[in-house]
């Protein structure tokens, strides 16, 4: 493969409300032009049109290297990623314009992603990636009370009377009044498969979800691992207590958390569902009746831009399950 580089910037038009659209579109623009380097600004059309636009360039450009920026939400990124998965020549980036934004939580510097001239300057680094079924995620499946919430979420993020800040709260007030459950059998580990009733569960790659909160506290972007939290199905005033752990990330250790609460770094885990389940990867939403889920590693060769950087402030921990 020659030297040759060509830039494509992957704007979602539904991410967020989207206000910063044209003022990136314009940013990505003069700041490609100003430095004189190939660029193309793709605006996608529907949801999944991602995935297929940058396997196909892939595919038609052996001999060109590309760098795919993602420029929208958790959900974007994960369609880029699914689309240059396997190419050799390609490399993805992100932009995160969206309404959670939890992949660049993991970074320092996180500022940095928004900064076009940054991302032209960015190194490539290694990262795990999951695959559940036949398909990659990026940071985290969330099943059971996130995932009602983040249906939640996709309905209310465009009004104007909530702040796109405030939508992941607006979205949980709502799903704790009907406080839905997930029953399913589960393995961790290739395990004999247990019967569960949870609140919800997670299996995560990266450390945040839900536009904050640090759900899984223990998680690297580079261990090899999945972090996999499973919580009871607790009554609403239990899981009113147990809120403001879940979102600092402080539960692991906990004593108001001990018993309801399990959190496991394994390699795999499956869910046999009594029922065809939603499942929320990345911040979208889908249907499945099982799921099998493994880590996949340096299997996502990532933009860091200049003045960001992945530096957990602590080494891997092994597999095995965590005290709460």
């Amino acid at each position: 493969m020659n030297e040759k580089m060509k830039h494509v910037f992957i704007l979602n038009p539904a991410a967020g409300k989207g206000e910063m659209q044209s003022d990136l579109h314009e940013q990505i623009a003069r700041t490609c032009t100003e430095r004189g380097v190939d660029f193309e600004i793709h605006t996608t059309s529907a949801q999944g049109e991602a995935t297929e636009f940058v396997h196909t360039l892939c595919k038609q450009n052996p001999d060109t290297y590309l760098r795919f920026y993602a420029c929208g939400g958790d959900g974007t990124i994960s369609e880029t990623v699914n689309g240059a998965h396997g190419f050799a020549n390609a490399s993805v980036g992100v932009v995160p314009v969206g309404t959670g934004n939890d992949f660049v939580r993991n970074f320092q510097g996180k500022e940095a992603f928004l900064d076009v001239a940054a991302q032209l300057d960015g190194e490539v680094v290694s990262l795990d990636l999951m695959q559940y079924n036949d398909k990659l995620c990026t940071n985290m499946i969330n099943i059971g009370f996130d995932c009602e919430v983040v249906k939640q979420v996709a309905k209310i993020k465009h009004s104007r009377l909530v702040p796109k800040n405030m939508a992941y709260i607006a979205g949980l007030v709502i799903t704790l009044i009907r406080k839905p459950g997930v029953r399913a059998k589960v393995s961790l580990d290739g395990g004999e498969p247990e019967q569960r009733h949870m609140l919800l569960t997670a299996v995560a790659n990266g450390a945040w979800c839900g536009g904050g909160f640090h759900s899984t506290p223990l998680a690297l972007l580079q261990d090899g691992v999945l972090d996999t939290l499973l919580i009871k199905n607790v009554s609403r005033t239990r899981f009113l207590t147990l809120v403001s752990l879940y979102k600092n990330g402080t539960f692991v250790g906990h004593p108001r958390a001990r018993g309801i609460i399990e959190y496991v770094k394994c390699h795999t885990v499956q869910y046999f569902f009594e029922a065809p389940q939603s499942i929320c990867v990345d911040g979208e939403v889908a249907q499945v009746k099982e799921l099998c889920v493994r880590c996949v590693r340096n299997a996502l060769s990532l933009v860091v831009p200049k003045g960001a950087a992945y530096q957990p402030e602590r080494d891997a921990l092994p597999t095995g399950t965590y005290s709460c």
